[in-house]
């Protein structure tokens, strides 16, 4: 059998809705973070995606920020 895989945080851009239903409320309900890269609460709508617990979230908020200004 394979190892599973363990992430802390995670962010995806252009995503279907249906393939981040189950990974969002099981997030929600472990106490975690899940927004848009703009914070908002609307990952279904925009397709974008960022998830973790709150020290995670807010690291990976601030690295796409800054990623965002470089680009």
């Amino acid at each position: 059998m394979g190892r599973g895989r363990r992430f802390d945080g995670y962010w995806e851009r252009n995503i279907s809705p249906w393939d981040v239903a189950a990974g969002v409320a099981l997030v929600r309900e472990a106490g975690g973070y899940v927004t848009d890269p703009r914070r908002r609460d609307a990952p279904f709508v925009t397709g974008n995606i960022v998830a973790g617990n709150e020290a995670i979230h807010r690291e990976l908020m601030r690295t796409l920020k800054e990623s965002a200004k470089a680009a």
